[in-house]
């Protein structure tokens, strides 16, 4: 049981590692979408206005990433 515990440990902490990092892309236009749906709140858009606007924010921000991420050649690392 003790054998059983340390390998399902070890696949858990792999598991998590890769959600972590596979969620990573998504952190900074969920982070804009809020910073912007709270800025339009505040500036009185209401709560659908708000709602739009950080949708929209988020999207741009997703969309622009991965498009760089597209469009940025990969350097190849010297041996």
């Amino acid at each position: 049981m003790l054998i059983l515990g340390l390998i399902l440990s070890v696949f858990a902490i792999g598991f998590f590692c890769w959600l972590l990092f596979t969620l990573a892309v998504y952190a900074l236009p969920f982070f804009v979408a809020v910073t912007a749906g709270f800025a339009a709140y505040h500036h009185d858009a209401g709560l659908l206005g708000a709602f739009l606007v950080a949708v929209l924010a988020g999207a741009a921000t997703l969309a622009l990433g991965q498009l760089a991420f597209a469009l940025v050649p990969s350097t190849p690392i010297p041996a």
